[in-house]
């Protein structure tokens, strides 16, 4: 493949060969694709690295994980299938990520890269599973990033690229092979491809549009009637308050139905005509209507029951850290936001706010509330956020200081809630709340205290110089240039040094206490092929994906004296605070050996 000519360099073979020709080369691409890469290595670099030196964290990676791994071992990829029954809890699109991705680990079939049948799954499997996540996780920050670019300006796009991809939440989930992370991913460029078809030029733009109505169909493959509920309200939101029914025009709803329909509709369709049942004896259609009414009226399956609109308030609090510190400057850009402004921002603008606001409307008002539900308000609040962040560096320090206040209050009142319990950074993406937080073996509060108080100090900074300048009389007519960058910069720096402790470095710390990984590679490699797994009172679903359902779940007691009195030695694992339960209930005839251990959570003991 040719190398393109770099513009105004003479003897491009020769200088491409040096760093001044590379240099060039990089300067001669338009300022636009420049941002798009350095966004794009900026979240390769935040995501990528380690990505599958851990295991799958409990509960839910490794119980999407073994249904797509069922896929593959009952070659079905259409009806969904968990332990022993049909499984319809979630849709199918991140269950076929989770296949194609084992396929290509050889997780099944002991082909692939790193296959090792010796160790039950590929040691290659979480690294090839998480890889699509993270990488729709990029892609959405480049979408921002080009998206704000076009329509405000190119520093907009870069503040926005970056505030969404240091907030924790979104460090935390682009490391996960759960749903949320896809359909945010898919909901948010399916947005920016919306914004980019009606709002870039005067005659809407169809690629942009049709691409908008594809992430519509992907979107309710990955999270079902949220894929077209969010951005339809929305649109309906924006058309009812501006009165531009002649959107409705431009939206092109027949057709965007009909390519919706042809990527969405095949699945269910089938699933709809299918009459096997799950382990609720539920068909498909029972199982869709419970999932999507039952969820929002009545709170089904829900670990956090009656919670109000404060719930989320709270939990974007964590989520958006330290970005919180702008969350002032950004509802000052919902409220400067004006219908009757025609102009193309002004029009963006509201559009984002509505985005945000029926987000949190619609997760509010659902019943059923879990932390992680907030995550789709954070794509358009930090957009909002880099707005403001944007006037601030063209307005200067002094004309925004009501919101610089009230936001370094939220971020001192946030700073020191993390420092205190940074358990509060789990509990943003794992399923049971009450579950202990490893503070003796993961203590974080050192780290927290140097970024936390850094970034501090660095953002008061220009509060000093002006203090001490107006009891000087020496107070400047105009403000320095110096004290804006010296804000906006302690910000991003903050945030980018947490983000890349929090990825590089705490997630792999936390995980060997969500995981059975390591439990069960002892198991394997200790075991004679005769001696069979038990799970002991455990339901939290990497027992089943680990030892490819050939795990034996118990949970009688009268069982597992009956398993235990078999010839042979036994292998158990079990929760270590059931661990003295399991010796009462054997008994002095049995001796009870504890082999290996995953953190503060899991035990792996031999029974003889």
């Amino acid at each position: 493949m040719a190398v393109p000519r770099p513009k105004n360099v003479e003897s491009a073979p020769v200088a491409l060969a040096t760093s001044d020709g590379l240099l060039a080369q990089w300067l001669s691409l338009p300022t636009e694709r420049q941002t798009a890469i350095a966004v794009l290595l900026l979240g390769a670099l935040l995501f990528l690295p380690w990505l599958g030196a851990v295991g799958f964290w409990d509960p839910w990676e490794p119980h999407y994980g073994e249904v797509g791994r069922a896929m593959i071992a009952r070659q079905d990829f259409v009806h969904p299938y968990w332990e022993n029954a049909y499984f319809y809890s979630k849709p199918v699109l991140t269950l076929w990520m989770d296949a194609v991705s084992m396929l290509l680990a050889g997780t099944n079939h002991g082909a692939g890269l790193g296959a090792d049948p010796s160790r039950g799954v590929s040691v290659a499997t979480e690294w090839c599973v998480r890889l699509p996540y993270a990488l729709l996780a990029i892609a959405e920050l480049v979408f921002v990033c080009i998206t704000m670019g076009r329509i405000f300006s190119r520093r907009v796009g870069i503040l926005a690229a970056i505030a969404l991809a240091t907030c924790p939440m979104f460090v935390l989930l682009a490391r996960q092979a759960v749903t949320d992370g896809p359909f945010v991913a898919i909901n948010t460029i399916g947005f920016c491809c919306l914004i980019l078809a009606l709002f870039e030029r005067e005659e809407p733009q169809v690629g942009w549009l049709y691409t908008f109505y594809a992430c519509v169909g992907l979107g309710t493959l990955a999270k079902e009637s949220l894929g077209i509920a969010l951005p339809g309200a929305t649109m309906l939101a924006y058309i009812l308050l501006t009165g531009e029914w002649s959107m409705l025009k431009k939206l092109r709803l027949f057709s965007g139905a009909l390519v919706v329909g042809a990527i969405a509709a095949p699945w269910y369709t089938a699933m709809l005509v299918f009459d096997g049942k799950d382990d609720e004896s539920k068909t498909f259609l029972e199982r869709l209507r419970h999932d999507n009414i039952n969820r929002f009226l009545y709170g089904v399956h829900t670990t956090t029951p009656g919670g109000t609109f404060i719930y989320f308030i709270e939990q974007l609090g964590f989520g958006v850290f330290p970005w919180v510190a702008a969350v002032p400057g950004a509802l000052s850009e919902m409220f400067r936001t004006s219908i009757s402004d025609r102009s193309r921002e002004s029009r963006v603008r509201l559009l984002l706010v509505l985005w945000a606001a029926i987000s949190f409307a619609v997760f509010t008002l659902s019943a059923t509330k879990f932390h992680h539900y907030c995550f789709p308000i954070l794509p358009p609040l930090l957009i909002l956020c880099a707005l403001w962040l944007d006037r601030v560096l063209t307005n200067g320090v002094r004309a925004e200081a009501v919101a610089l206040l009230l936001g370094g209050v939220l971020f001192a009142l946030i700073a020191n809630n993390l420092f205190m319990t940074p358990k509060h950074l789990t509990d943003l993406f794992v399923y049971n709340y009450e579950r202990p937080y490893p503070d003796r073996e993961v203590d974080p509060r050192n780290w927290f205290r140097a970024i936390f108080v850094g970034g501090a100090v660095v953002a008061l900074w220009p509060f000093v110089v002006t203090l001490l300048e107006s009891f000087g009389s020496r107070r400047a007519e105009t403000e320095p240039k110096p004290n804006r960058l010296f804000v906006t910069g302690a910000a991003y720096g903050t945030a980018l040094v947490f983000a890349f402790y929090l990825s590089w470095f705490h997630w792999r710390a936390l995980t060997p206490h969500w995981t059975q990984r390591e439990i069960f590679w002892t198991y394997l490699e200790q075991a004679k092929p005769d001696e069979p797994i038990i799970a002991y009172y455990m339901n939290w679903r990497g027992e089943t994906f680990y030892s490819r359902n050939t795990v034996r779940q118990v949970k009688d007691t009268a069982l597992m004296q009956q398993l235990a009195a078999q010839p042979g030695r036994k292998w158990v694992i079990v929760e270590h605070n059931r661990l003295a339960g399991l010796k009462q209930t054997l008994g002095a005839n049995y001796k009870v050996n504890q082999v290996d251990q995953a953190g503060d959570k899991f035990a792996l003991v031999t029974v003889d």
